[in-house]
């Protein structure tokens, strides 16, 4: 008969016999449903994928059919039924007959399978077995549906939401984006409609976007999360998180669909816990972490421009003893306003921190010999020996200051600190409200 399967299978099953324990671990393995059904339809063999989606861990299917398992497990009869049905139509056709089936798995989720089943014949074209193998393929037919629908559906579905959802080429075209990105970033789909999703990107995050098509494409990602920048109409930059996912057509087409999610305030909190991290929390400044960090970048600038730079410890006199008499409240309102006024009697370009109670470290850079930096420093003691009045009280101190340069007198961060922590020790030694250069 033209179209049919002749094969020996019972010698098949016999040699399979032998090779059992195998046999089992193998199909077991396997992620796709298979079954054998003999001649009348009776259940031969199955695998633990199809025993566990059917229920039939502790049901005995062996030996039985479709329609005498139903009564074992009525709650799946519409299952078996069609079952029956299309395995009889395979042995009608007398070839492998494919369709597709909806399932529902172990976690209730409902799963679309695509089966094929194939009869076997015996060499006098009567039936022999019915092989059965089926796969999974939800995740194809979800994104096979996503690309059939048209923009006038999937706009009625998302023209609501905030997010915004983009479907571009895997050079970054638009194909497709949701009427949402109207309402978030007050831009009309038709201006962006088969533009390049980059002309609205920040130009930091192209790059990143760019490696994230080429993985995509490549590799197929479950789960590909990227956070980018776009503009909006007034000209400002949003900040986005997308799960990307490829899609490839039948006709070999391929597509990434950006699921995107505004985060800008999630973004700014991130900025503000980062700033908390390396600025002081009374004086808004840079504090030692953020010092540590800056250091081997302006020792760098400063070979690169074969320049020298100071590093200045600062010392507020007497700070312990303002505090006891006046209270905290006072010597933290002093602290802000000993920042004020160095600040005003340096340059732009020198930077503060503040690196203990009453502990502050300025870089001076660019300098071209020791001169400048004395210059700079001498003005800043003595602007500081001026009074504070403070809730109608009049306070006087001064500040003893330590400088090492770099590189006259030392060529690592380490070295330069502490000869600028010396040089402050030996201001305080001498009497206060004085500057000392390391010597």
């Amino acid at each position: 008969m033209k179209g049919k399967i002749f094969m020996d299978f019972t010698k098949h099953l016999s040699f399979l016999k032998l090779q059992e324990p195998e046999l089992r671990l193998l199909i077991d393995l396997i992620e796709e449903f298979i079954v054998v059904k003999d001649s009348v339809g009776k259940w031969v063999l199955a695998n633990k994928k199809v025993i566990d989606s059917y229920h039939l861990a502790s049901v005995a299917y062996l030996g039985k059919t479709d329609l005498e398992i139903v009564n074992l497990i009525p709650n799946m009869e519409d299952s078996f039924i069609l079952n029956f049905k299309t395995d009889e139509l395979a042995w009608k056709n007398g070839t492998t007959l494919k369709m597709e089936k909806s399932l529902i798995d172990q976690d209730g989720l409902e799963n679309t399978w695509e089966v094929l089943k194939t009869p076997v014949f015996n060499g006098d074209g009567s039936r022999s077995h019915l092989i059965i193998v089926s796969r999974n393929i939800t995740d194809r037919k979800k994104s096979e549906k996503l690309l059939k629908a048209s923009e006038q559906k999937l706009g009625v579905i998302t023209e609501n939401m905030k997010d915004i959802i983009v479907l571009v080429d895997t050079i970054g075209n638009i194909k497709y984006v949701s009427p949402s990105i109207e309402k978030v970033l007050g831009i009309e789909t038709c201006l962006l409609n088969h533009k390049s999703l980059f002309t609205i990107m920040h130009k930091q995050d192209k790059q990143d976007m760019q490696d994230m098509l080429v993985t995509v494409v490549e590799s197929n990602p479950l789960d590909y999360r990227i956070e980018f920048r776009l503009v909006d109409a007034k000209n400002q930059y949003r900040w986005f998180e997308a799960i990307v996912s490829c899609v490839r057509g039948q006709n070999g087409e391929i597509d990434i669909i950006l699921a995107s999610r505004e985060i800008s305030d999630r973004k700014n909190y991130e900025h503000m816990l980062e700033k908390m991290a390396y600025q002081d929390y009374l004086t808004k400044i840079p504090n030692r972490r953020s010092l540590m960090k800056k250091l081997p970048n302006v020792i760098k600038d400063t070979e690169q421009n074969k320049k020298k730079f100071a590093l200045v410890f600062l010392d507020l006199d007497y700070f312990k003893q303002i505090n006891d008499k006046y209270g905290h409240e006072i010597g933290d309102r002093l602290l802000e306003l000993y920042v004020g006024r160095m600040e005003q009697n340096l340059r732009r370009t020198d930077s503060i921190a503040r690196v203990g109670g009453d502990e502050f470290v300025i870089t001076i850079e660019g300098l071209n010999n020791k001169e400048e930096a004395e210059n700079i420093i001498s003005k800043l003691c003595d602007s500081l020996k001026e009074p504070w009045m403070i809730d109608d009280e009049h306070l006087e101190t001064s500040c003893s200051i330590g400088v090492a340069l770099y590189p006259n007198d030392a060529s690592n961060i380490k070295t330069l600190l502490n000869k600028a922590d010396n040089a402050l020790y030996s201001a305080k030694e001498n009497g206060r409200g004085q500057y000392q250069f390391y010597s």
